[in-house]
């Protein structure tokens, strides 16, 4: 009898067997690898994202204590990035004509603005400017404005037209995408922050906002956080 061989062939059965191994572990090395980058990237996106409202507050912070320094009162909301101006020391009731006190606090503001958005640590970080007019909810009754529509919208207007023109500067910033990062709107009464049905509360919904946004991750790592926060319901 011949002697048999140590090292039998392998039967066609253990050869595919033995490919499919190779398959799977090459597919989950490939799993794996897709998972890492994931993580990484929305661990990257997310950190951004938390720097930015760091660094809003921090921005906020520096102008209203400048403000405070040149005597200009202001609201400030570090938290939702908002400089918040009354509409009292600003327009008339029905107006928009920037009344001489409000003048003077945008005059400042401009300037401040200028010289602060230009600071490196600021530089091409925000992404927008908005100056934003809100008034309460008692219809306009003058000829001028045939709505709060009209009436807010042309507050915010005029208030950029007057920051921009004592602090031209300002008409040439731009963010990372390479736009100019100002831009104007008016909300009606359809923002309040205050009890429409009060005259306090009216009084404190006809304001001057002017909101900052921070430039945000790239488009492919902010595409990964809203993916996953879509699958962990994170609001």
């Amino acid at each position: 009898m011949r002697k048999k061989s140590e090292d039998a062939p392998l039967v066609a059965g253990d050869a595919f067997s033995l490919s499919i191994s190779d398959l799977m572990a090459g597919l989950m090395s490939i799993f794996i690898l897709t998972i890492c980058y994931f993580i990484l990237n929305f661990s990257q996106a997310t950190a951004q994202l938390t720097q930015n409202d760091i660094k809003r507050e921090e921005l906020l912070t520096t102008i209203h204590k400048e403000l405070e320094e040149k005597g200009v009162k202001v609201i400030v909301d570090e938290k939702h990035g908002v400089l918040r101006i009354p509409e009292g020391v600003m327009f008339d009731v029905g107006r928009a004509d920037i009344k001489s006190e409000g003048q003077k606090i945008l005059i400042t503001l401009g300037q401040i603005l200028e010289k602060t958005l230009k600071l490196e640590q600021f530089e091409g970080e925000v992404e927008t400017v908005f100056i934003e007019g809100h008034t309460d909810n008692v219809p306009i009754s003058n000829g001028e404005f045939p709505s709060n529509w009209e009436l807010s919208t042309k507050r915010a207007i005029n208030t950029w037209l007057l920051m921009g023109s004592v602090s031209p500067n300002l008409q040439q910033l731009k963010n990372k995408r390479t736009q100019l990062i100002f831009s104007c709107s008016g909300y009606a009464d359809t923002r309040p922050i205050a009890d429409n049905n009060t005259e306090d509360g009216r009084r404190k919904n006809r304001r001057i906002d002017v909101r900052f946004s921070m430039s945000p991750p790239v488009d492919e790592d902010m595409s990964i956080v809203k993916f996953v926060r879509r699958k962990l319901e994170i609001k």
